[in-house]
């Protein structure tokens, strides 16, 4: 496997050489989640973090990574499964990803660049040499627009008041879970999750604002808990829509939900809580099944001993 911890640059651009330079055929393996989320220890997201940012692969001129052409995309799905061992169930995850790393890229070109130069003519004369001059003409033309200053600016806007910032840096609520996983072995809910990164690693809050939002989803939280150990079945399983967080921040929107990560919605999780009730039934008959077996093998040993008969006779 490549080594992610010496290819990656932290204190600069990430590019990945070992990854880049695997020989022919070698692919490196990939764990994914029962929700189709990258849970690795982040080889995978990099690396489409890398081919964002390949004026070979990847172009800036369009405004939309839904409006870049399905070509281009196969392409670079092509180049990315040649590093990694993929299934076809994974290219959307994939290509979101790269999506979601273009539109990172080209924001900090814009951080960058924009109030370096005074007149459009002169930020088209420099080019960042990571993309292809053309596509970078067409890209800073769109920054002198009326179209994207009004986006820029409603996004400044929202920004500003934003009272409840992660605290997860760049690792997903994903791999965040993931982790969580592998060292306490349960796997956390999303009301966990979101509670332990809107904090400080040493448990403050990041705000006045957000310690008042999150004492508020902690007491429901424990007023769920209580629920559960009083339960005869010692489980409460409580809807998405009715959960702590939802009650407190209000419904999850149609495309996000928030302390799950990337490319998770609300339907995707109540279709996957609708498979696991279908597949209980299920289950529950295999165990029964299971028991059943058992206990025929046990009165066939008894009989077998008893009457010094083989297994196969005591069976006709």
């Amino acid at each position: 496997m490549a080594n992610i911890e010496k290819s990656r640059n932290t204190r600069g651009r990430t590019i990945l050489p070992d990854i880049w330079g695997l020989d022919h055929g070698e692919k490196l393996t990939v764990k994914f989640n029962s929700l189709n989320q990258c849970v690795d220890d982040g080889e995978l997201e990099y690396f489409c973090g890398t081919v964002a940012r390949k004026k070979e692969l990847t172009p800036l001129e369009f405004s939309d990574w839904r409006k870049v052409p399905a070509t281009t995309k196969d392409k670079i799905w092509d180049v990315i499964k040649s590093k990694f061992d993929l299934t076809p169930n994974r290219k959307q995850w994939v290509l979101s990803e790269v999506g979601k790393c273009l539109r990172i890229f080209k924001h900090s070109l814009y951080v960058e660049y924009f109030n370096k130069y005074s007149t459009l003519a002169e930020l088209k004369a420099n080019p960042d040499s990571r993309t292809d001059p053309n596509q970078w003409g067409k890209l800073v033309e769109k920054w002198y627009s009326a179209q994207w200053q009004n986006k820029s600016e409603r996004g400044k806007d929202i920004r500003s008041h934003m009272k409840m910032p992660h605290t997860s840096g760049t690792i997903s609520y994903a791999r965040r879970a993931e982790a969580e996983f592998r060292k306490n072995g349960r796997r956390p809910n999303r009301i966990k999750i979101f509670l332990k990164y809107h904090k400080h690693k040493d448990g403050s809050h990041v705000s006045s604002e957000s310690a008042a939002t999150l004492e508020k989803i902690e007491q429901l939280l424990t007023v769920d808990e209580e629920k559960r150990e009083t339960s005869e079945a010692n489980e409460v399983i409580v809807p998405l829509k009715e959960d702590a967080i939802s009650k407190v921040l209000g419904p999850d929107k149609n495309g996000r939900v928030r302390g799950m990560g990337f490319k998770i919605s609300p339907k995707m999780l109540e279709k996957e809580a609708s498979e696991e009730q279908m597949n209980e039934p299920n289950k529950e008959l295999a165990q029964q099944v299971a028991i059943l077996t058992a206990q025929v093998k046990k009165l066939t040993d008894i009989v077998t001993r008893r009457d010094g008969a083989t297994e196969e006779e005591v069976a006709i």
